[in-house]
């Protein structure tokens, strides 16, 4: 006699899909924060000297590369999140549309700026250009995307949790925690706008890590009831 095993994959919901989505979105952006605490921090503009990292993009070219492209994945991925946020709602309002064409239009210059961090800088690094030149560069990227691109990201996140507390979708502490944590991303706008850079390293790791942290609570309170 011959037996047959046949085993049959339990249908996975759409649901399930986005919530794994959320998970590999986390995973980005804490390897992203992980990288620019690490590799990146000697080239960004923190406790360092404009020659320091002029010299230091330099020699460590293609790690620098590399890691700002893994902030690309981890821009695309916040956007995913929004788009899994607002299709959570029970019906569609302006308020949520508004906040998600806001995180649509934080994402150009995010990655505009993270361009010119991953490929312009390292380039023209190359060509023996002036630190006036390479302040410059660096003065615009960061208000590219820690002031307008954060800014935008955080004021249509903010639109699109009130829109979910206002449709009864996100309660209690779940929706403090969300809005404490977008209220802290625009404050990390405000500081780097005046371009006070320890502090704004401190509000990044507040903002990243109460961020992070709530959409894995919007994951399982949320999107997987």
């Amino acid at each position: 006699m011959r037996s047959v095993l046949s085993v049959r994959s339990l249908p996975v919901s759409n649901d399930d899909k986005k919530v794994f989505g959320i998970y590999l979105i986390v995973i980005t952006i804490a390897i992203a924060c992980v990288l620019m605490n690490w590799l990146l921090r000697g080239g960004l503009p923190v406790d360092t000297t404009v020659t320091e990292r002029m010299v230091f993009i330099l020699q460590n070219r293609a790690v620098w590369t590399a890691s700002w492209m893994v902030w690309m994945l981890a821009a695309i991925g916040l956007l995913v999140f929004c788009f899994i946020l607002e299709s959570a709602l029970t019906t569609a309002c302006l308020t949520a549309r508004i906040g998600l064409s806001l995180v649509c239009l934080g994402i150009v210059p995010d990655l505009m700026a993270e361009v010119i961090y991953a490929f312009v800088m390292p380039q023209v690094l190359t060509q023996s250009i002036s630190s006036e030149l390479f302040q410059l560069l660096e003065i615009v990227a960061v208000l590219l995307t820690g002031f307008l691109g954060n800014g935008l990201y955080n004021l249509g996140g903010l639109l699109l949790t009130l829109a979910a507390i206002r449709q009864g979708i996100v309660q209690s502490w779940v929706a403090l925690w969300g809005i404490f944590a977008w209220l802290c991303g625009l404050g990390l706008s405000a500081v780097v706008a005046l371009q006070w850079m320890s502090i704004a390293e401190l509000l990044t790791a507040l903002s990243m890590g109460l961020s992070t942290s709530w959409m894995l609570i919007v994951a399982h309170r949320v999107i997987k009831q």
